[in-house]
């Protein structure tokens, strides 16, 4: 078993962890062609159908994830953990496995997976937390690639403080393009 507090050593996995995650996520102007990319560290899209693996962004020659560095791929044990989050696109769970290290708030993994995702509006996201329920009907793409997901009422809320939302693209075609892309189930109820 894992520890929570300060285990001995990582342990090697073979049967993997679920654990909680969120993303930004990157398409093209017709919303195909999406990629789900981490909120922070390295900017690369995750890989599609082949698990992501970790590395050390320092360059230091250790197994990954090592205790004495912060690299590995992160996820969180619940939903609380994801609150601090900033701008995220997509939600979901994530499956974990090689070596782990398990710490207060979740895990760092070698490799990982996503098992089951759906679009937020990052609006309801910090208002609400990761656990509301409400759809996202529209996603803005914005300058970049990057994708927005919003709710009807926070579309609205958007374009009066003058957030750019001319590039709209239906919500449920980009998530189920998503899905398909990533060959995964929609997270349906938390």
């Amino acid at each position: 078993m894992l520890g929570t507090l300060a285990p001995a050593g990582p342990e090697t996995l073979t049967d993997p962890v679920s654990a909680w995650r969120t993303w930004t996520l990157a398409g093209s102007a017709a919303g195909s062609d999406v990629r789900l990319l981490p909120l922070f560290g390295e900017r690369r899209p995750w890989p599609v159908l082949w698990p992501a693996r970790a590395t050390c962004s320092r360059r230091r020659r250790h197994a990954v994830p090592g205790l004495d560095c912060t690299c590995g791929l992160y996820a969180t044990h619940g939903l609380d953990g994801l609150r601090r989050s900033r701008d995220p696109a997509v939600l979901g769970t994530v499956a974990l496995w090689g070596r782990i290290v398990e710490h207060a708030a979740g895990y760092r993994a070698e490799y990982a997976y996503p098992q089951r995702l759906r679009l937020v509006c990052f609006v309801c996201f910090w208002r609400e937390g990761p656990d509301h329920g409400r759809d996202c009907d529209v996603v803005v793409r914005r300058r970049g690639g990057r994708l927005v997901p919003l709710c009807a009422p926070d579309l609205e809320i958007c374009r009066r403080y003058g957030y750019p939302t001319r590039r709209l693209l239906p919500g449920r075609e980009v998530e189920q393009q998503l899905l398909s892309v990533y060959a995964v189930d929609i997270l349906r109820t938390i």
